[in-house]
């Protein structure tokens, strides 16, 4: 399957990309990893949301603690249960370095757990969810690395095999309180619009809300359908074992109190995806096998100096249900080129793809990708 976009923000050089994926057939249906991945000792999944007129705790999924070593006595038999040990990924701008080695049982535990979500994403023709982000950014938001600068709630539409929907309904930012009796809060602006992307296999539309410009990027032929899958966040939906694998250093970070998920961390390995996040952090879901949660670090992510990251959780995913057919065609109908709203205009631009530089719109935040 192939699917959708979030923005990753001007600080990218006014970058773009389709946050969309495309899982390969297996040649056999593969067994679902066993046992538990285990890995950070700090966090425990994602944390839910507080009221948004009372900030304060963390919102969104927490970072993972540090790793501790463990046994080989732990290891199941068809798997590592530990997650891999190594240096943590440096954080000046360079030529990525391999964060760390995977023994062999953890490099088979890893693969394994990459084949069955490919196998379990491959049978997806429709998707749709909502969904919470929120960006944390100690310098020009709240001080506290656990309190969000805004919280906002979107969809995310897919259609099979090249069509997806990313939009942001309503963001809502931190208000700091205006007395020592009062609570801050986290309020809606009248003059703030989110991200709203339509992608119909053909081409990426963005709506410009700040210049009221409709701009329609035209993909290539050759990144059209699978070729899209290549974008800087490959994992919303599911993704391609050897494609993810040849793009990113990946391990199994599991804490040991998450039950009935997959935690899985990756860096990259390419400068094109380094400039726009230190790693990525992806909560599956063990039910469907999707993608719970995400959380996306700034290159320059230092947990003291720097805690900049944004986090998703996705929530109401839904896969495949029975439709009948005119209900069918009202949500193909989401992703047909969309009309210019009134007093727009409308851009065409041909997405240059530059060397290096992976696919269309750039993914998710207003400003870049947190850690």
């Amino acid at each position: 399957m192939t699917v959708v976009f979030c923005r990753v923000g001007s600080g990218v050089g006014g970058a773009f990309a389709c946050l969309l994926f495309a899982a390969a057939a297996a040649a056999q249906n593969p067994a679902a990893p066993a046992g538990q991945p285990y890995a950070a000792n700090q966090a425990s999944g994602p944390q839910a949301a507080v009221n948004r007129q009372a900030p304060g705790q963390p919102y969104g999924p927490q970072p993972a603690g540090q790793q501790q070593n463990v046994s080989r006595q732990n290891f199941p038999q068809n798997g590592p249960a530990v997650a891999p040990q190594g240096q943590p990924t440096p954080h000046v701008l360079r030529a990525p370095l391999a964060p760390f080695q995977l023994t062999p049982p953890q490099e088979q535990y890893l693969n394994q757990v990459l084949e069955y979500w490919e196998f379990k994403s491959k049978g997806i023709e429709r998707f749709r969810c909502k969904f919470t982000r929120w960006e944390y950014d100690p310098v020009f938001g709240p001080k506290d690395p656990f309190t969000a600068k805004t919280e906002s709630l979107g969809s995310i539409m897919y259609s099979a095999p090249d069509k997806g929907l990313f939009k942001i309904e309503k963001v809502f930012h931190y208000t700091a309180p205006q007395g020592a009796d009062q609570q801050p809060r986290y309020e809606e602006r009248a003059d703030s619009v989110g991200e709203h992307w339509v992608c119909d296999g053909a081409s990426v539309f963005e709506y410009n809300h700040t210049q009221k410009k409709l701009v329609q990027y035209q993909l290539p032929p050759e990144m059209r359908g699978q070729a899209i899958a290549n974008s800087p966040l490959p994992f919303i939906f599911g993704a391609n074992a050897k494609q993810i694998k040849e793009r990113f250093w990946m391990r199994v970070i599991t804490p040991t109190d998450a039950k009935g998920e997959y935690w899985l961390e990756a860096y990259p390995k390419n400068q094109a995806d380094a400039v726009n996040y230190q790693k990525i952090e992806i909560i599956l879901d063990e039910k469907d096998y999707l993608p719970k949660a995400i959380q996306v670090f700034d290159p320059t992510y230092d947990v003291r100096r720097n805690p900049k990251r944004t986090a998703f959780m996705f929530e109401d995913r839904d896969v495949n249900w029975n439709v009948t057919l005119q209900k069918l065609n009202l949500f193909h109908k989401e992703f047909y080129e969309p009309a210019v709203p009134n007093g727009w205009k409308k851009e065409v631009q041909n997405y240059d793809q530059s060397p290096g530089q992976s696919a269309p719109p750039r993914t998710a935040t207003n400003s870049r990708s947190p850690r």
